[in-house]
């Protein structure tokens, strides 16, 4: 798992300072309708990073866990948490700062517990694979925030 931490790290890191200088206004428009600010995935991101810390904590003291899903209320909870109102800086501050938390339970975790199971839809996601994809999921969104950057900025 120190690949993972090695790779989350420099990710944060970099893209932290690349972006905590961001004008609000770019950061809080949409680039068409339907699609998130690049507020809003920082948002998805939060709370991406909240549900999962719930998983890697919880799978490394139970050996399955049954805990909801929240993939499909994305938008829910997007909208309840009114990211767009926030300021961009306060936004990546508590995502970097909760991601190195996040960074720091991968590379700390036990090695016995990775293989134990969150259980959802019908599936069974080990603790090392959702490691892996919490890492994943980040960089596509990442992409996503850069993407949506520019499209604000007019570029």
């Amino acid at each position: 798992m120190e690949k993972v931490y090695n790779e989350l790290t420099e990710i944060i890191k970099a893209f932290y300072s690349k972006y905590k200088d961001l004008d609000d206004a770019t950061a809080s428009a949409r680039p068409a309708d339907g699609e998130w600010s690049a507020k809003e995935i920082i948002g998805h991101l939060l709370d991406s990073a909240c549900n999962n810390h719930q998983r890697f904590v919880r799978l490394q003291l139970i050996d399955e866990l049954i805990f909801p899903e929240y993939g499909a209320e994305n938008q829910r909870w997007i909208e309840i948490a009114h990211y767009t109102e926030m300021d961009l800086i306060d936004l990546l501050l508590l995502w970097k700062q909760y991601n190195l938390l996040l960074s720091n339970i991968i590379l700390k975790v036990d090695r016995e517990a990775l293989n134990n199971c969150w259980l959802h839809d019908g599936k069974r996601s080990t603790l090392e694979f959702l490691m892996q994809d919490y890492l994943r999921h980040l960089q596509n969104h990442l992409q996503q925030f850069e993407d949506t950057v520019k499209r604000a900025a007019g570029g």
